[in-house]
């Protein structure tokens, strides 16, 4: 100002809020007026209850939603801004950007007024609670990521493969309400399955951010499920009966979120250990199978062999005695005898040639049941190799035995036993130290 001899209004009020603005700082009073402006701006005054001083002031209506006080006359708050003069009013107020009680006692009736407005609202009813979906894999969290809180909630997760987003937000007292609020607004914007809101317990003062209207709404409104892991003194926040599920430490969060996951991984294994074990029956009752076959072909063969064995037999001796008949008989006749003998004789040869011809037709049925013999064990061999369990071996399966048994269930083994795993390109050996 120095070397100015004049300014115009405008230009001091510039000049005067400019120096006002280092005066910024926190002031505790009692509200003696109360006034909400249609704008939503908020217009009250601070008494001194000692020297009943007053003091002017006024917040904003984005700044006074987010405070999630509501403001009365006797109210004791603490105020945090700084004073400026409005040239169009000529008036000197207290810009106030946050505003917080004083005092526990009222914190507390404070929390009960607001719990007793919302639940009126429903906002707290079972109905309006949404599942936690099942096999969550991307996680928002709001928290302050100074502490213990987050390293207990990461370490207790599960490796299934989660991916979680952190907000690293102020957690501690009344005024973090706001910046929670915003930090939950912040996340509708991206893409998550569930918003996990986390912190320790605390006194009444530094949990009272999580009490904010505002983030009730906020979170009542959000479009994913939301869990609250808070801890709490003698009431729950109201940010937590918000939530559509709530657990007490970070670490039952990480619980509630693994829950899926490892009820789907135990489903897994219980399935692939009744998949070996089906194939290890399939596989005991195709080799049952084909012994049997084996047995029923051998015993079939046999009784074509024999039969073949006999009829030639008897088709070797039957010719031979119609030879010695025919000799026989063009021996003891005349010539006209001969004539018919020997049209009885190339009767009888016929006969004969048709005879000798039924070895060969024995022989081609014979043949024909053999072929179909062989289909039926390329048959049951396809059979054994599709059911064959260390056909598997290569798809990443493998198989346990104990001596030459296959293991099919934990009951077949004892401590101390031996086991042995086969796998695709080999096996390994080991001794059963614990059953669980």
């Amino acid at each position: 100002m120095a070397g100015q001899s004049s300014f115009s209004v405008s230009e001091y009020i510039h000049v005067l809020n400019a120096r006002l603005a280092s005066a910024a700082g926190d002031v505790i009073g009692e509200v003696s007026e109360m006034k909400r402006a249609a704008s939503g701006h908020a217009y009250f005054t601070l008494k001194d209850k000692d020297s009943g001083d007053v003091l002017p002031c006024t917040m904003w209506r984005s700044k006074y939603a987010l405070s999630g006080v509501e403001l009365e006359v006797g109210m004791e708050v603490l105020v945090r801004g700084k004073p400026e003069y409005y040239g169009p009013f000529g008036k000197l107020s207290f810009i106030a950007d946050s505003v917080q009680l004083v005092g526990e006692g009222a914190l507390l009736k404070a929390y009960q007024k607001l719990k007793d407005k919302l639940e009126a609202e429903g906002i707290f009813a079972a109905e309006k609670k949404r599942e936690i979906p099942a096999y969550a894999h991307t996680i928002g969290v709001v928290t302050s990521v100074h502490g213990a809180v987050i390293h207990d909630f990461s370490n207790n997760l599960r490796k299934f493969g989660f991916k979680v987003r952190i907000r690293d937000t102020r957690v501690e007292g009344p005024e973090s309400g706001r910046d929670i609020t915003l930090s939950v607004r912040a996340f509708r914007k991206e893409e998550i399955d569930v918003l996990v809101l986390l912190r320790g317990g605390g006194s009444v003062q530094s949990l009272a951010g999580f009490d904010n209207e505002a983030l009730v709404r906020e979170i009542a409104a959000f479009p994913k499920p939301v869990i609250a892991g808070l801890g709490h003194h003698q009431d729950v926040p109201l940010a937590a009966l918000a939530a559509d599920a709530m657990e007490s430490t970070p670490s039952l969060v990480a619980e509630l979120l693994n829950e899926s996951w490892s009820t789907a991984q135990y489903s897994l294994e219980r399935a692939e250990r009744t998949i070996l074990s089906g194939y290890a029956s399939s596989l005991a009752e195709a080799i049952d199978t084909l012994e049997s076959t084996f047995l029923r072909i051998e015993k079939a063969l046999g009784a074509i062999f024999a039969v073949y064995a006999h009829a030639e037999d008897s088709i070797r001796a039957g010719i031979t005695k119609i030879g010695f008949a025919i000799g026989r008989a063009e021996k003891t006749i005349d010539s006209g005898g001969r004539t018919i003998a020997l049209r009885f004789g190339s009767t009888l040869r016929q006969s004969a040639d048709g005879l000798k011809k039924t070895p060969l037709r024995i022989n081609s049925s014979f043949a024909t049941r053999i072929k179909n013999c062989s289909t039926r064990l390329e048959q049951s061999a396809r059979l054994i190799e599709t059911n064959n369990p260390e056909r598997q071996l290569k798809l990443g399966y493998s198989l346990a035995f104990s001596g030459d048994k296959v293991v099919r269930s934990s009951k077949d083994l004892k401590k101390g036993d031996a086991l042995q795993v086969r796998f695709a390109d080999g096996s390994a050996e080991t001794i059963i130290n614990e059953l669980t």
